[in-house]
Protein backbone atom coordinates (compact mmCIF):
# COMPACT_ATOMS: atom_id res chain seq x y z
CA UNK A 1 0.00 0.00 0.00
CA UNK A 2 1.24 3.34 -0.83
CA UNK A 3 1.87 5.94 2.07
CA UNK A 4 1.46 9.62 1.56
CA UNK A 5 3.96 12.30 1.48
CA UNK A 6 3.82 14.05 4.91
CA UNK A 7 6.44 16.11 7.24
CA UNK A 8 5.31 13.43 9.62
CA UNK A 9 6.10 10.30 7.60
CA UNK A 10 9.34 12.27 5.79
CA UNK A 11 10.70 14.93 7.70
CA UNK A 12 13.23 16.05 4.86
CA UNK A 13 10.42 16.30 2.48
CA UNK A 14 8.73 19.30 3.56
CA UNK A 15 12.56 20.96 4.22
CA UNK A 16 13.01 20.09 0.71
CA UNK A 17 10.16 21.69 -0.86
CA UNK A 18 10.44 24.76 1.71
CA UNK A 19 13.39 25.60 -0.05
CA UNK A 20 12.58 24.51 -3.03
CA UNK A 21 10.04 27.37 -2.99
CA UNK A 22 11.49 29.71 -1.15
CA UNK A 23 15.25 29.52 -1.09
CA UNK A 24 18.40 30.55 -3.27
CA UNK A 25 20.55 28.69 -4.84
CA UNK A 26 24.67 29.04 -4.22
CA UNK A 27 26.01 31.67 -6.55
CA UNK A 28 26.59 31.10 -9.95
CA UNK A 29 30.11 29.71 -10.62
CA UNK A 30 29.70 29.15 -15.36
CA UNK A 31 31.32 31.94 -17.14
CA UNK A 32 29.44 30.24 -20.06
CA UNK A 33 26.12 31.05 -18.49
CA UNK A 34 23.77 34.28 -18.43
CA UNK A 35 21.43 35.68 -16.04
CA UNK A 36 18.95 38.37 -15.90
CA UNK A 37 16.50 39.84 -13.86
CA UNK A 38 13.88 37.03 -15.56
CA UNK A 39 15.57 34.06 -15.63
CA UNK A 40 19.07 32.14 -15.67
CA UNK A 41 19.69 30.31 -18.63
CA UNK A 42 22.82 29.07 -21.09
CA UNK A 43 22.90 28.74 -24.27
CA UNK A 44 23.98 25.66 -26.86
CA UNK A 45 25.29 25.31 -30.57
CA UNK A 46 27.22 23.07 -32.40
CA UNK A 47 30.23 25.37 -32.42
CA UNK A 48 30.78 28.64 -31.37
CA UNK A 49 32.94 29.41 -34.83
CA UNK A 50 30.15 28.21 -36.85
CA UNK A 51 28.29 29.99 -38.86
CA UNK A 52 25.33 32.84 -36.98
CA UNK A 53 22.25 30.88 -35.87
CA UNK A 54 18.64 31.52 -37.50
CA UNK A 55 17.13 29.37 -35.74
CA UNK A 56 16.09 28.78 -31.67
CA UNK A 57 14.75 26.21 -29.27
CA UNK A 58 13.74 26.58 -25.84
CA UNK A 59 14.83 23.61 -23.81
CA UNK A 60 13.00 23.20 -20.19
CA UNK A 61 13.91 20.75 -17.80
CA UNK A 62 11.42 19.07 -15.02
CA UNK A 63 10.24 19.41 -11.30
CA UNK A 64 13.72 20.31 -9.17
CA UNK A 65 16.06 19.74 -12.51
CA UNK A 66 17.52 22.80 -13.86
CA UNK A 67 18.87 23.67 -17.51
CA UNK A 68 22.48 21.73 -16.86
CA UNK A 69 20.37 18.69 -16.64
CA UNK A 70 19.88 18.81 -20.83
CA UNK A 71 23.44 20.16 -21.63
CA UNK A 72 25.03 16.85 -23.47
CA UNK A 73 21.36 15.87 -25.08
CA UNK A 74 21.69 20.01 -26.40
CA UNK A 75 25.16 19.82 -27.54
CA UNK A 76 24.19 16.00 -29.66
CA UNK A 77 20.94 17.39 -30.36
CA UNK A 78 23.19 20.50 -32.30
CA UNK A 79 25.90 18.92 -33.09
CA UNK A 80 23.35 16.43 -35.46
CA UNK A 81 21.85 18.97 -36.79
CA UNK A 82 24.43 20.88 -37.77
CA UNK A 83 25.92 17.74 -39.55
CA UNK A 84 22.52 17.07 -41.45
CA UNK A 85 22.69 17.97 -45.09
CA UNK A 86 18.55 18.26 -45.01
CA UNK A 87 18.57 21.12 -42.74
CA UNK A 88 20.27 24.72 -43.75
CA UNK A 89 19.30 26.03 -40.41
CA UNK A 90 22.07 27.02 -37.69
CA UNK A 91 20.11 26.00 -34.47
CA UNK A 92 20.57 27.28 -31.07
CA UNK A 93 19.42 26.14 -28.05
CA UNK A 94 18.49 28.08 -25.06
CA UNK A 95 18.49 25.83 -21.90
CA UNK A 96 16.16 27.36 -19.06
CA UNK A 97 16.50 27.55 -15.18
CA UNK A 98 12.22 27.81 -14.81
CA UNK A 99 11.68 29.92 -11.78
CA UNK A 100 12.88 28.70 -8.38
CA UNK A 101 15.10 26.19 -10.16
CA UNK A 102 18.88 25.83 -10.42
CA UNK A 103 20.36 29.27 -10.79
CA UNK A 104 16.84 31.39 -11.31
CA UNK A 105 16.13 30.58 -7.82
CA UNK A 106 18.50 33.08 -6.78
CA UNK A 107 16.60 35.82 -8.36
CA UNK A 108 13.80 37.52 -5.64
CA UNK A 109 11.95 39.50 -8.25
CA UNK A 110 10.25 36.00 -9.24
CA UNK A 111 6.84 37.16 -7.81
CA UNK A 112 4.50 34.23 -6.67
CA UNK A 113 2.01 32.49 -7.55
CA UNK A 114 5.13 30.08 -8.84
CA UNK A 115 2.34 28.44 -11.42
CA UNK A 116 2.67 27.46 -14.71
CA UNK A 117 0.72 30.57 -16.30
CA UNK A 118 3.39 32.66 -14.59
CA UNK A 119 6.37 30.59 -15.37
CA UNK A 120 5.40 30.90 -19.16
CA UNK A 121 5.23 34.43 -18.58
CA UNK A 122 8.88 34.57 -17.52
CA UNK A 123 9.77 32.46 -20.58
CA UNK A 124 8.38 35.56 -22.95
CA UNK A 125 10.11 38.16 -20.64
CA UNK A 126 12.98 36.36 -21.14
CA UNK A 127 12.51 36.67 -25.25
CA UNK A 128 11.48 40.37 -24.38
CA UNK A 129 14.40 41.16 -22.29
CA UNK A 130 17.14 39.97 -24.57
CA UNK A 131 15.55 40.91 -27.82
CA UNK A 132 15.36 38.11 -29.15
CA UNK A 133 13.21 37.05 -31.74
CA UNK A 134 10.39 34.02 -30.87
CA UNK A 135 11.59 30.62 -30.40
CA UNK A 136 10.42 28.29 -33.45
CA UNK A 137 10.78 24.83 -30.84
CA UNK A 138 9.92 24.52 -27.47
CA UNK A 139 10.80 20.94 -25.81
CA UNK A 140 9.93 20.39 -22.43
CA UNK A 141 10.27 17.44 -19.92
CA UNK A 142 7.30 16.89 -17.35
CA UNK A 143 6.84 19.85 -15.48
CA UNK A 144 8.81 21.82 -18.42
CA UNK A 145 6.27 20.29 -20.78
CA UNK A 146 3.10 22.13 -18.85
CA UNK A 147 5.19 25.03 -19.47
CA UNK A 148 5.91 24.42 -22.99
CA UNK A 149 2.08 23.76 -23.92
CA UNK A 150 1.02 27.30 -21.41
CA UNK A 151 3.79 29.37 -23.23
CA UNK A 152 2.15 28.29 -26.89
CA UNK A 153 -1.32 27.87 -25.73
CA UNK A 154 -0.72 31.80 -24.21
CA UNK A 155 1.11 32.90 -28.09
CA UNK A 156 -1.69 31.82 -29.49
CA UNK A 157 -4.00 33.72 -27.61
CA UNK A 158 -1.83 36.61 -28.07
CA UNK A 159 -1.26 37.00 -24.28
CA UNK A 160 2.20 38.80 -25.11
CA UNK A 161 1.37 41.04 -27.58
CA UNK A 162 0.86 41.21 -31.40
CA UNK A 163 4.56 40.51 -32.63
CA UNK A 164 4.60 37.18 -30.58
CA UNK A 165 5.17 34.06 -33.39
CA UNK A 166 3.67 30.84 -31.91
CA UNK A 167 6.31 27.72 -32.00
CA UNK A 168 6.08 25.74 -35.01
CA UNK A 169 6.93 22.58 -32.87
CA UNK A 170 6.44 22.27 -29.22
CA UNK A 171 7.51 18.53 -27.47
CA UNK A 172 6.35 17.80 -24.81
CA UNK A 173 6.91 14.95 -22.24
CA UNK A 174 4.67 15.31 -19.22
CA UNK A 175 5.32 12.37 -16.32
CA UNK A 176 2.85 14.33 -14.00
CA UNK A 177 -0.13 16.22 -14.53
Amino acid sequence: MARALSSRNKPGFHNLLTRFLNSPSPPNRHGATKSLETLAYEEVQASPSSKPYNSTAFVLHGLLGSARNWRSFSRTLASALSNSNSSPLEWRQVLVDLRNHGRSAEIETLEPPHDMVNAANDLANLVKARGWAWPEVVIGHSMGGKVALQFAESCARGDYGDSVSLPKQVFSSLLFL
